[in-house]
């Protein structure tokens, strides 16, 4: 039987997502969720998946919500650096039998490990325009730059913890990340330049693990 799907956000990220799941036979679309349209349907679709592909505002708006209904794969992993609001949506998943995913990490081993056994999380984060220039914490990093820091969020959390996740951030050219994940076995160093060419990266990662919930053959998580 066809998985349900349902999307928050049409942008860059979720016009992707939305084609790729109306393209998957294994799939089903459900409903969108957009800023110009109402919620009423969205609400009283049922949905085994729910994505959030708009932003950390969407996931603070409707995350309980969601998971109140459905699984939720979201891209808004810096709202959660907000430990009381974290709490909550995990208290909502666990009451109603559900699971919060973070999309996407983008750092070297974080999938291969279990949480938390990562000691620390270097990042060092160069894009052009961005206006941010930041050395320190992350707590702090994402509470100033919310929309540049979702994927080191999500792999903190899937890591060594935000405490343990320092961050690099210049508004230089190019488009660059280079992580550093500390463990007890050694160092897992991983770098990407971005072309800003084709589709989102995350907008891939989503698209990757909704071809993993197909029926056969699998690759790691």
């Amino acid at each position: 039987m066809a998985l349900v799907v349902s999307v928050i956000g049409a942008g860059r990220i979720g016009r992707h997502v939305i084609d790729h799941v109306t393209d998957a036979p294994w799939l089903r679309p459900g409903r969108v969720l957009t800023r110009t349209e109402g919620p009423g349907a969205f609400w009283t679709t049922p949905a085994d998946i729910i994505i959030d592909a708009a932003g950390p505002s969407a996931l603070r708006a409707h995350g309980a919500a969601c998971l109140a209904r459905a699984d939720l794969w979201t891209v808004s992993a810096a709202a959660l650096v907000d430990d009381g609001f974290r709490q909550d949506l995990l208290d909502v998943a666990r009451n109603a039998g559900t699971r919060l995913r973070l999309f996407a990490p983008w750092v070297a081993g974080i999938a291969e490990m279990p949480a938390g056994h990562a000691t620390r999380l270097d990042l060092r984060i160069s894009r052009p325009g961005s206006g941010a220039e930041f050395t320190g914490p992350l707590r702090a990093a994402a509470r100033a730059f919310p929309d540049e820091l979702n994927f080191a969020v999500a792999a903190a959390l899937c890591g060594p913890g935000i405490e343990a996740t320092r961050v690099e951030m210049t508004d230089a050219a190019p488009h660059r990340l280079e992580a550093t994940l500390h463990a007890p076995e050694g160092s897992f160093r991983s770098e990407m330049t971005f072309s800003g060419q084709g589709t989102h990266p995350t907008a891939l990662a989503l698209m990757g693990a909704l071809d993993r919930v197909q029926p056969g053959l699998g690759y790691g998580a």
